[in-house]
């Protein structure tokens, strides 16, 4: 008999799922999100992470970039812009609090990035940033040069 690592149920040694809670007690975890698949899994069931891939590597200088502070007043009505902050190692967005009294900040790593939607419009850009275990992110009222240059970026993650 073994332990189930889910619920420690005890259960038959050849049993490859637990009878109790039906998690899968053989094969190997996720490194994102810790879910059990087959030993023959290319891609995790739950988050999509590619088991045996080498992450993308990125090589560019570390910018930051602000949103445009008439688009973020005409479009969220806020007189303080976004910004963001790619480096190697991470993405940083910075979003001001009221008369810059506070600051949320969300780190990304670039491990985490499962996708993004680039969106352009007239005069502005807006880019999102989907995550594997996190929230989305997003910053609007990029100018047109800068949501191409973090556009250029990201799509080096799909390679």
């Amino acid at each position: 008999m073994k332990t189930c690592p889910d619920c420690l149920s005890e259960i038959p040694d050849e049993a490859t799922v637990c009878r109790y809670c039906t998690a899968r007690v053989e094969g190997k975890g996720c490194p994102d999100c810790g879910t059990r698949c087959w030993d023959e899994a290319r891609k995790c069931r739950a988050c999509g992470y590619t088991f045996g891939s080498a992450p993308a590597t990125l090589s560019f200088e570390p910018f930051t970039i602000t949103a445009h502070p008439l688009a973020t007043f005409l479009q969220r009505g806020r007189l303080l812009p976004q910004s963001i902050h790619l480096s190697e190692e991470k993405i940083l967005l910075s979003t001001p609090g009221p008369f810059r009294l506070s600051k949320k900040e969300e780190e990304i790593p670039w491990h985490k990035v499962a996708g993004f939607d680039y969106q352009s419009g007239i005069f502005w850009d807006t880019i999102k940033i989907e995550t594997r275990g996190q929230s989305s992110a997003a910053i609007p009222c990029l100018d047109k040069a800068d949501g191409e240059r973090i556009r250029v970026i990201l799509q080096q993650l799909e390679k």
